[in-house]
C-alpha cells in the first residue's frame, strides 16, 4: 500500500488523504539512499509531530535527528527531525494525534470511554511499536 499511497499524496489526487498524511524523506545514515515513507501527522505552525512504526527504516535513520523533506498537501517542504524521547510527551502527543484524527483510533484499535478519555492500555500497547517524531519546518520550499 504505501507505493499507491505515497503517489497519491505527490500527486493532484492528494487532497483525498492530505489532511492527515504527508510522505517523509530522507537519506539513510548507512546506505546514503534516499528513503521515503507516508505517515499520519499533525501541524501546528511550523511544527509537525509524526506518527512513525519503529520498525520503519526511518525511526532508525530519524530518531536521533536528521535533515529530511515532508510532502504536505502537494507542497515539498525541508525540515529538522527527530524523535520524542520524553515517555509522557510521546503520550501526551499521542493522544492529542488521536483527538485530531478520528479514524487513527479505529485502526489503531485504541478504545475510548463515554467521556472521550482514550484507553491508557491500548495508548501504552501501541506505544510499544509507534514512535513520534517531531519535524520542525523550515520556511522555504524543497
Amino acid at each position: 500500500m504505501n507505493p499507491i499511497i505515497k503517489t497519491i499524496l505527490k500527486s493532484p489526487l492528494h487532497p483525498l488523504m492530505s489532511d492527515h498524511s504527508l510522505v517523509i524523506r530522507f537519506m539513510g545514515r548507512e546506505s546514503g539512499k534516499e528513503h521515503s515513507f507516508p505517515a499520519y501527522y499533525h501541524q501546528a505552525g511550523n511544527s509537525l509531530q509524526v506518527l512513525v512504526e519503529k520498525t520503519e527504516d526511518g525511526w532508525r535513520s530519524l530518531k536521533n535527528g536528521a535533515n529530511v523533506r515532508v510532502t504536505i498537501k502537494g507542497n515539498n517542504l525541508r525540515g529538522w527531525a527527530e524523535a520524542i524521547q520524553d515517555s509522557q510527551s510521546v503520550k501526551e502527543n499521542f493522544t492529542q494525534l488521536l483527538h485530531v484524527i478520528p479514524e487513527l483510533s479505529t485502526e489503531l484499535d485504541v478504545r475510548q470511554d463515554e467521556n472521550g478519555v482514550f484507553s491508557s492500555e491500548d495508548i501504552e500497547k501501541n506505544l510499544q511499536q509507534l514512535g513520534l517524531l517531531s519535524i520542525a519546518l523550515q520556511t522555504e520550499t524543497a
